[in-house]
This record gives structure tokens, C-alpha cells and sequence, in this order.
């Protein structure tokens, strides 16, 4: 079975409020307060730790908070690939009331340097075993010259190195052409590949498009309540209804359908991609249940 890396590029300190009424434009005194990192990549690996996968989590927890982040992970003994040097990452803070749906905010991006990208690339030139790169996430001045490195070792790399993804904005397209072996984004994202008259057209339609314009052999769209669709080329379309809740928190759902995800497929014997996706729905509906990411019962 491969080791997966889950891929962070922007990273998140993340702190959670607990408040009364919340009143804007009035000081609110927490009553309780708690800390966590953040970040889609290092969500994904924190489910895969639940499911018992091998993983690693590539990120770049650089800065005074960075040193924070990587203790704290640590201390949960998650297994980092972790690049420092010269970066600084992002805080954000999560506010929740019982009279009130939860509010995120989160800072600027993470900034990372040119030395990580290349002492990162550098370790995964190294690595000789096979492993699946999961693309968990925006990566922040994708176009910039700066993840070059990263680019060069994805677009060379061999049999040994396959790719997963679930990463939206400007770097969607790139990586959608260096034959992932499967792909999770929502609508929003799909109807973002198309534009004009064909943005307007249904997901099952646009799935077929994409199945013909794109590198990509399988694919999962998700449409919150609505139906989850899954595309094998060669097999057809199919949807399904994921489960309806009350959400509790949206945070980490999507991490959690993906992690899952990755687990049936790498780390289990007798998934189909099919029912790969409806665990990860399930679970991702069992994470919005809870205050927590992947603390639920599986």
C-alpha cells in the first residue's frame, strides 16, 4: 500500500471562541477558548490517523506560530514533512454562539519561501517508495515562479508518485492536466473550468465535458444537500443523496469526505470508487454533526 503525503501550502493557527450572544460592535468575553492547526492538508491527515492510513504531512509551519503549530501536531503524533525556512504562516479564528451560525475568520495567507519549496521538493526527490501526492487546498502565487520546483518534479515524476486532488482557484486546470488519478471539488468549482453558456449547464453535463477536456480519469463533485456525483471515463455517471443533517460546523467536511476517500482506495481492499465516495459523504456528514474535525464515532 503507498504512503500518502497530504499537501499544505497555507497553513492556519487556529484559534476557537466560545461567546454568549454575539453583538457586534461590542466587546464579548469568551467563555471557553481553544487551539488547533488548520489548514485542508493537515485536516486530511488528521482523519487518515483516525482510519489508521500511512501518511505524512508535507506543510510549512514557519515563524512563532509555526513553532506553536508544529508542537501542537507533534504532541497528536501526526508525522510531518515539515519546511521552515523563511516562512511565516497565517492565524484565523473560529466564533461560536448558541443564538448565532459559527463565523471564520481568517488572516492573510501563508507566506512561503523559495528555500522551502526547494528543501521540500529536494526530500520528495528522495523518497523511494510509492506514494500518492494529495493536493489538499489552494496554493497561494501557484503561477509564480516560486513553486517551479514543485511543478517540474510533478510533471517528471514516475509510476511511483500518483496524484490526488482537491484543490480549487487558478491551479485547478494545471493539475487537472498531470493525469491525477482522481479529482474531488464541488459545483462551484466544476462550473469555474467552463464559462459562458456552458457554465449554465447541469453537473452531470459538464462532467462529461470535463471528462473529455481534462487528464483526469475519475471525479467527485459535491453540492452541499444537494446530490453527490461520481465520473469514471469509460463507466458513466452516477449521483447520490448525501445523509441531511442539522450542521453543527462545516469546518473539515470536505477534508474528511477526501481523506476518506484516499483511505478506501490506498489503504483498503474492496472499495469501488463508487462506495469510496459514499463512506466519504457519510463521514464527511458525521464531522458536520460535530463541533470537532474527525473527532465523531465511525
Amino acid at each position: 500500500m503507498p504512503k500518502i503525503v497530504t499537501f499544505t501550502a497555507n497553513m492556519l493557527a487556529e484559534t476557537t471562541y466560545q461567546v454568549g450572544a454575539l453583538r457586534l460592535g461590542k466587546l464579548e468575553r469568551a467563555q471557553r477558548e481553544s487551539f488547533q492547526v488548520g489548514g485542508k492538508g493537515l485536516n486530511v491527515s488528521r482523519m487518515l490517523n483516525r482510519l489508521g492510513a500511512d501518511n505524512a504531512a508535507a506543510c510549512f509551519p514557519g515563524g512563532e506560530l509555526g513553532a506553536r503549530c508544529r508542537r501542537w501536531l507533534e504532541e497528536r503524533d501526526f508525522e510531518l514533512m515539515a519546511f521552515s525556512d523563511g516562512c511565516s504562516l497565517r492565524s484565523g479564528c473560529v466564533i461560536r454562539s448558541p443564538e448565532q451560525s459559527e463565523t471564520t475568520v481568517l488572516g492573510v495567507d501563508s507566506v512561503v519561501s523559495p528555500q522551502a519549496v526547494e528543501d521540500a521538493v529536494a526530500l520528495l526527490r528522495t523518497i523511494g517508495e510509492p506514494i500518492v501526492f494529495a493536493i489538499c487546498g489552494p496554493v497561494q502565487q501557484w503561477d509564480s515562479g516560486l513553486w517551479q520546483p514543485l511543478r517540474d518534479w510533478l510533471v517528471e515524476r514516475d509510476s511511483e508518485v500518483r496524484l490526488a486532488v482537491d484543490n480549487y482557484g487558478p491551479s485547478l486546470p494545471w493539475f487537472l492536466d498531470r493525469a491525477p488519478d482522481f479529482v474531488k471539488v464541488n459545483r462551484y468549482e466544476l462550473v469555474g473550468l467552463f464559462s459562458g453558456s456552458e457554465a449554465e449547464l447541469p453537473t452531470s453535463r459538464l462532467l462529461e465535458l470535463a471528462l473529455d477536456r481534462f487528464a483526469c480519469e475519475r471525479w467527485i463533485v459535491t453540492d452541499e444537500a444537494n446530490p453527490v456525483w461520481v465520473a469514471q471515463r469509460g463507466e458513466g455517471l452516477e449521483s447520490f443523496m448525501p445523509r441531511q443533517v442539522d450542521c453543527v460546523s462545516a469546518t473539515g467536511c470536505g477534508d474528511v469526505f477526501f481523506a476518506t476517500v484516499l483511505n478506501c482506495l490506498y489503504n483498503e481492499n474492496g472499495y469501488d470508487f463508487l462506495e469510496a465516495a459514499k463512506l466519504g459523504a457519510e463521514y464527511g456528514t458525521r464531522n458536520a454533526e460535530s463541533s470537532g474535525i474527525a473527532e465523531f464515532e465511525l
